[in-house]
């Protein structure tokens, strides 16, 4: 029977240790929720926490010129008991307020404070409502700030340029986001010059759609890598030109690999028509 006792104890005893320890793991406390998250204002910092293995939830609009990528700046970022030791929290960006992966653009995570650069393939729209999510390796603390970034348009509020007019434009991002987005329309059937001032290296990309989806002629119109763009625009012969009164899209691309590679590269940017 002391026997039995003993092991009865023994049992409570684990069970307890065992509560303790999650109850410590999870003593922090979390933002929002997917059905409620809090509601953050663009270029205002706000006071938040995160629970251990937890989530915590926020969104955001963007004004109507507010087209472009955007920065997530994650400041005074504490954490402890953290099962991680490479990452404190972790951001997810998503396009729905279901937070479904389906709708996820982008996801970034730092150890410490940090600023994240989030413009996916095609930039934040203006005027729209975006949803994010920060997860915690431990219980976290931060103050957190959605600022607007250094590029600008996106595939559905793309810049418009006017022919013969310098424009000073910027880009922020990598590769594979935060280009900035363009569009000129013509005037006559003609070969039209693209040129740039960039001091670090950076793609064009000419498009006849405004889906930013087809090439006019990679072969003609991409811009070889480099700094100081100068591209002339023929269409889909060496020297036919592009089609009068069309609209045409210009994306111009950063060569960073990564988010955290991310800079911001100021420019001017004229299209100008060679008048033959």
């Amino acid at each position: 029977m002391k026997k039995l006792s003993y092991l009865l104890l023994l049992v409570i005893l684990m069970i307890s240790c065992s509560v303790e320890v999650e109850e410590s793991e999870s003593s922090g406390s979390s933002d929002g929720s997917a059905d409620s998250p809090v509601e953050l204002t663009v270029g205002t910092s706000k006071s938040g926490t995160v629970a251990y293995a937890d989530n915590s939830f926020y969104k955001f609009t963007t004004s109507s010129t507010g087209a472009g990528n955007y920065k997530l700046v994650v400041d005074s970022l504490s954490i402890t008991d953290s099962w991680s030791s490479s990452s404190s929290v972790i951001a997810y960006i998503y396009s729905d307020s279901s937070y479904s992966n389906s709708y996820m653009l982008e996801y970034d995570s730092c150890l410490a404070s940090c600023t994240m650069v989030f413009g996916y393939e095609d930039n934040l729209h203006a005027s729209t409502t975006y949803y994010l999510k920060i997860y915690g390796y431990g219980n976290a603390a931060y103050s957190i700030t959605v600022s607007e970034g250094g590029s600008e348009g996106s595939t559905t509020d793309p810049v418009e340029l006017t022919i013969g007019t310098a424009h000073s434009g910027t880009v922020e991002g990598y590769y594979w986001g935060g280009q900035s987005y363009y569009k000129f329309t013509t005037s006559g059937t003609d070969n039209y010059t693209l040129i740039m001032n960039n001091s670090a290296s950076l793609d064009c990309y000419l498009y006849s759609d405004s889906g930013f989806t087809s090439y006019v002629s990679s072969y003609y119109n991409n811009c070889s890598a480099g700094a100081n763009l100068t591209k002339t625009f023929t269409g889909t012969s060496s020297s036919g030109g592009l089609t009068a009164n069309t609209t045409y899209f210009l994306k111009i691309g950063p060569q960073a690999s990564t988010i955290s590679e991310a800079t911001t590269t100021t420019y001017n940017i004229t299209v100008s028509a060679e008048g033959n």
